[in-house]
């Protein structure tokens, strides 16, 4: 009898450690199984249309998910959740107009390219195909400009390019049919003053379904110059001609300047200024006893300049004497002879 006993205690607590080991991990297998065990669950996948009848497209409404239910451990339902790139690829390319595209579970099932689950369902089960033909044409493209460019340019009206002026589209015949332009993006031309060369997006026309065959055009601006009249104040008269023992006052010493011509040419004039542009000739004005002098203006190629006033007083200052030494009286200047009546010149 206490062989027995002796048997059945050393049964239970030799390899004591052991035993606990395994019962532990006995239990954890089983938690696993348990918790692996098969599942249902539902998850959205992104739908795609594959192929279309050649010469057709696809006017009606494709579902941009379907919602798939699927069977199995919940392993392998957590790696198809996990996998991002999945998708239902719908091929219509053998059915006609009218029939209706059966989303077949056993088709889903492969393209989910997992092989631990099940698929048991998809929602909608199925769509309308509903197709057109494909027409092509060739279409005007329209670009739009907005705002003024600046002062004194202006856009002509042969001054608008695009490249390309025509665009080849495609798509549905019931789209293809209503379009009769292309437009493009809007061209800014606010206070430009130079000429423009700009790519221009072109706008949506119709659905997604109709294609272009470019996506931008390119659209050039020319600016015509318009003649513009500018008028600079106080510009100063440079004198010419004065004798070399006289000062020559002029009256006005400033004038206006009336500036006229293309806006390119007045601008860079505005900008940097000729110097001595304006001046006053004295010596043939000392020759007639004038003391009125016409202004006269140097020549600027493409520009009409025009002083204001157009004439001048100018006057002679005799140059001052030199001063006397110091204690010493100066000579009395004699005075002028008299003039005998009737006689131009005093007599000898």
């Amino acid at each position: 009898m206490s062989a027995l006993l002796d048997f059945l205690k050393g049964l239970f607590t030799r390899h004591l450690g052991l035993k606990i080991l395994s019962l532990v991990l006995a239990f954890l297998i089983h938690g696993v199984v348990q918790r692996d065990n098969v599942r249902e669950a539902d998850f959205e996948v992104p739908v795609v249309l594959a192929a279309t009848p050649k010469g057709q497209a696809f006017v009606g409404k494709l579902p941009e998910v379907v919602k798939v239910r699927v069977r199995g451990r919940w392993g392998g339902i957590r790696e198809l959740l996990s996998n991002r790139s999945s998708k239902v690829l719908v091929d219509m390319s053998s059915l006609r107009n009218g029939e209706n595209y059966v989303f077949e579970r056993r088709a889903v099932e492969q393209q989910l390219s997992s092989r631990h689950v099940e698929v048991v369902g998809v929602e909608p089960a199925l769509i309308e195909v509903r197709l057109e033909n494909v027409e092509e044409k060739v279409v005007p493209v329209e670009v739009s400009l907005v705002g003024e460019p600046a002062p004194g340019f202006r856009v002509g009206s042969r001054s608008l390019r695009v490249v390309p002026d025509h665009v080849t589209i495609t798509g549905p015949a019931s789209d293809i049919r209503k379009i009769i332009s292309l437009r493009a993006a809007p061209v800014e031309m606010n206070g430009t003053e130079s000429d423009l060369r700009v790519n221009a997006r072109l706008l949506a026309a119709g659905n997604h379904l109709v294609r272009r065959s470019v996506d931008e055009v390119m659209v050039e601006v020319r600016l015509e110059e318009l003649e513009v009249t500018r008028t600079l104040t106080a510009w100063p008269i440079v004198t010419r001609g004065c004798p070399v023992d006289s000062r020559c006052i002029l009256s006005p010493t400033e004038v206006d300047l009336r500036v006229q011509g293309l806006v390119r040419t007045v601008n860079a004039f505005v900008a940097a200024p000729p110097d001595n542009l304006v001046f006053a000739d004295i010596s043939p004005s000392l020759e007639r006893d004038e003391r009125n002098i016409k202004l006269r203006v140097n020549v600027v190629k493409g520009l009409d300049i025009t002083p204001t006033p157009a004439t001048v007083r100018f006057s002679l200052l005799s140059e001052v004497p030199p001063a006397v030494a110091p204690g010493r009286v100066p000579a009395e200047a004699p005075k002028p002879a008299e003039r005998a009546p009737g006689t131009s010149k005093p007599p000898r």
